[in-house]
């Protein structure tokens, strides 16, 4: 306000001096008001509105059960490990589990080992509509499609293929890593505890930490 104040001071004396226009103070102070008013309406974001919010895990629709999943690869060794995790509507641990696979060729072979056994343990619980939820945007887009049937993958994609038929509703679900990290969570628990781990109405509480700081039920499908 201060500057826009003598700016117009400055210039009205200016235009006295050289002869131009004369000085109007009352056009000065409608200046000043104008350019205060513009201020006043100028809408700057706050400081959290550049902020990204964080990627939760969403709970399926009621009746639903999602079988999250991540893997591991490590190239120098051939070994993989996968994680799997089941949820229902009220994000409800169901089971989890996690499995060490040996002479396996790339990271992808890793992600589809990992749900198969998602799958599998999902039948095991006798579930009727499951959604497989991954992070890996490649094996999402070769369960949708028949491109599986071509790719490196093709005997897991043939053997997910036909076990997802048992359920009466199946689908394939891509989710960012952030909202899957329960899952992760669990295949990296197969490097650090055991080559087989599976649970079921009893968890560790590493697990459940990690699902209810991960967990958003409000956010459904």
């Amino acid at each position: 306000m201060v500057i826009c104040g003598a700016w117009s001071l400055w210039s009205g004396r200016n235009a006295r001096r050289f002869g131009r226009d004369r000085w109007n103070p009352y056009a000065a102070v409608s200046y000043v008001a104008k350019m205060l008013e513009d201020l006043v309406c100028l809408k700057v974001p706050g400081p959290q509105a550049s902020l990204r919010c964080r990627v939760k895990w969403k709970a399926p629709l009621e009746g639903w059960v999602k079988i999250n999943l991540d893997a591991a690869f490590v190239a120098e060794t051939g070994k993989g490990a996968g994680g799997v995790v089941m949820r229902n509507s009220q994000g409800e641990v169901l089971a989890a589990a996690t499995q060490l696979y040996e002479h396996i060729p790339d990271a992808l072979t890793s992600e589809a080992l990992a749900a198969r056994d998602g799958v599998v343990l999902a039948q095991m619980l006798s579930v009727e509509k499951a959604i497989l939820e991954v992070d890996n945007s490649v094996l999402v887009a070769l369960l949708r499609s028949e491109e599986g049937r071509r790719s490196a993958i093709a005997g897991l994609w043939q053997e997910i293929k036909e076990k997802s038929m048992n359920f009466r509703s199946f689908q394939v679900s891509f989710v960012n890593r952030e909202g899957n990290e329960v899952a992760h969570l669990c295949a990296s628990k197969a490097i650090e505890l055991a080559p087989v781990l599976f649970w079921l109405d009893c968890f560790p509480s590493w697990l459940m930490e990690a699902a209810s700081r991960d967990c958003n039920v409000t956010l459904n499908q």
